[in-house]
């Protein structure tokens, strides 16, 4: 498990601890319909996160023509 910083777009950074997956920091901040960023790259709900990584959630944008 590792502690990380997360933020939801538009909101305050938060430590968060004893998270495990990309799923986990989404479910602890109320943010499921979200993507992820890791330190900048995007990743998905599965990515096993490192201690002291920076995530940063973003609304889903639905793309079109």
């Amino acid at each position: 498990m590792a502690k990380v910083t997360g933020q939801v777009l538009g909101g305050d950074p938060k430590v968060l601890e004893q998270m495990g997956t990309i799923a986990d920091v989404k479910s602890r901040l109320q943010a499921n319909n979200h993507t992820a960023t890791v330190n900048g790259e995007p990743v998905e709900d599965d990515y096993e996160l490192s201690d002291y990584e920076f995530v940063m959630l973003s609304p889903a944008v639905k793309g079109g023509c």
